[in-house]
């Protein structure tokens, strides 16, 4: 009678080659097979036995994907930060540069210690711009006597003119007097020649007075050349007026000129004693006495002599991305710690956010902005330059639904005409899932943000609205109610993770993350 093979649990008859194996199998063992071949029957049973093993492990389902959960829960405060790191600075400094060049010949202060405004804070050899000074003095003098030379000179010319106007003047009346004198004379004239043609004077009268006639004509034009040479000579003291008076501008102008050398000089002479411009700290000091000063230029580090901070305002100025910068806004609270001051949290608020990015010298990628965080009660033992790593509070959330930030993910899936996901059909045989329909136009898929849920022991993709990002949670806005099981790793699962594949908890992987949690007292 011909065997045949027992039923594998969960397999079913078998078909086509293992068929075929197994008859022949039951072949070899019927009676008429001879004894001399038993050897070989062995062989071919031990090789039927190990091909069936192969065929019974293809025709099982795959073994479920390995995963970790957690709950989707509310929390009672949820925030968002921005974590940035800078370094401590004070609100006001200094940095103390000379503007002359010199020798270091008095220096009356160490590093640490406490200044006030206009204190002295050192001299420089002040020989040379003190010659200077005196050289300005003097020339500013001889300036002076020039000047007062020209004022001189000025009056002179004033008083020539006011002469050469009142011999105008007495020309001018002189010319009157001729005028009558003349007119006198030609009146006289005139009666005498008519008696003379009468025959009633005699002609030595007569030709007297045509004489005199003459003689008063020949001083009037006398007396007006007269008025035109006081005139002429009123326009060249005028002239001569104006010439003192330009002479005057000038040297006043000299005189000026040197006053303002001297000023220089003076003001110069005076920058060799350098003095506080704000109290505070000295938190830097470069130089020694003995050491010679050199002018700085756009605050070159080298010639910084010292620096002065106002410690009373302390801040971090951290630098923040530019992907987080626009979340941050002014007045917004932030926590800061100080790499030197251990298990020390400082509190501040956002006083400034830069509006342009960083510039640097190096051709990096990504753009940085300047973000100032004002330090609410900073501790004595604060220094400038210290390194700091600031979170900035973006925004909070009270009473609000959370996921695992890694159990976010993405997948293109099918949408209906509102948007909707469309999930596809499950599985018909309970084993085979249906791989997604790739051939549906671009217009109808999509990219959505959502989780994987554990429901029966398949994965169900579930689109979700996310809010605030956390620490180490995102706010969900829609999409879950709470209580859900989301898988969030192992993250190459989750990466290739399908709507229903059939995934299973990993026990031991969990226990680890719930002790993890209990350690850090994290839900």
């Amino acid at each position: 009678q011909e065997s045949r093979p027992a039923a594998v649990p969960g397999v079913g008859r078998p078909r086509g080659a293992a068929r075929s194996l197994l008859a022949a199998c039951a072949a070899c063992l019927h009676p008429s097979v001879a004894p001399m071949k038993r050897s070989t029957v062995v062989v071919l049973l031990l090789a039927a036995a190990g091909a069936g093993a192969i065929v019974w492990r293809s025709l099982q389902p795959a073994p479920p994907t390995r995963i970790v959960v957690a709950k989707a829960e509310r929390v009672p405060l949820l925030r968002s930060v921005v974590s940035a790191t800078g370094e401590i600075r004070a609100k006001e400094f200094v940095d103390i540069q000379a503007e002359v060049a010199g020798v270091i010949v008095d220096l009356r202060v160490r590093e640490g210690d406490e200044v006030r405004e206009g204190d002295v804070l050192l001299k420089i050899d002040d020989l040379q711009l003190q010659t200077e000074v005196d050289s300005a003095r003097a020339q500013v003098g001889a300036s002076e006597a020039d000047a007062r030379s020209a004022e001189v000179g000025v009056a002179t010319a004033e008083a020539n003119l006011a002469a050469e106007k009142t011999a105008l003047a007495n020309a001018r009346v002189e010319a009157a007097q001729s005028k009558t004198s003349m007119d006198r004379a030609m009146a006289s004239y005139k009666r005498k020649e008519e008696l003379h043609q009468q025959g009633l004077i005699g002609a030595e009268e007569f030709e007297i007075a045509e004489a005199e006639a003459r003689l008063a004509e020949q001083r009037l034009e006398f007396s007006n050349a007269r008025i035109r040479q006081a005139e002429a000579n009123i326009r060249a003291a005028e002239t001569r007026v104006d010439a003192a008076q330009a002479l005057r501008d000038a040297a006043g102008r000299r005189l000026d000129a040197q006053r303002a050398a001297l000023a220089r000089a003076e003001d110069l002479a005076g920058r060799t004693v350098i003095k506080a411009p704000l109290s505070g700290l000295i938190t830097a000091l470069n130089v020694e006495k003995g050491e010679r000063a050199v002018p700085g230029i756009q605050s070159n580090p080298i010639a910084t002599l010292m620096t002065i901070a106002d410690m009373s305002v302390i801040e971090a100025e951290i630098e923040v991305d530019e992907a987080d910068i626009v979340a941050v806004a002014l007045g917004a609270e932030a926590t800061v710690e100080v790499d030197a001051l251990r298990d020390v949290t400082l509190s501040g608020t956002v006083t400034e956010i830069g509006q342009s990015p960083i510039q640097t010298t190096d051709q990096q990628e990504g753009k940085e902005f300047k973000v100032v965080v004002r330090l609410t009660d900073p501790p004595a033992s604060l220094r400038p330059g210290f390194t700091a790593t600031a979170e900035i509070v973006t925004a909070i959330r009270q009473d609000s639904l959370v996921v695992p930030l890694q159990a976010l993910t993405a997948r293109e899936v099918e949408v209906d005409a509102r948007g909707g996901y469309v999930p596809p059909p499950e599985p018909v045989d309970g084993d085979t899932v249906i791989a997604a329909d790739t051939s549906l136009s671009r217009k109808e898929r999509r990219e959505l943000e959502g989780v994987f849920l554990l429901v029966d022991g398949r994965a169900r993709f579930r689109p979700i609205e996310t809010g605030i990002t956390g620490e180490m949670d995102i706010e969900v806005l829609g999409g879950l109610e709470g209580g859900e099981e989301v898988v969030i790793g192992p993250f190459q699962a989750l990466r290739k993770l399908a709507e229903w594949d059939r995934i299973a908890i990993d026990e031991e992987r969990q226990a680890d993350i719930a002790r993890l949690g209990r350690a850090t007292g994290s839900r």
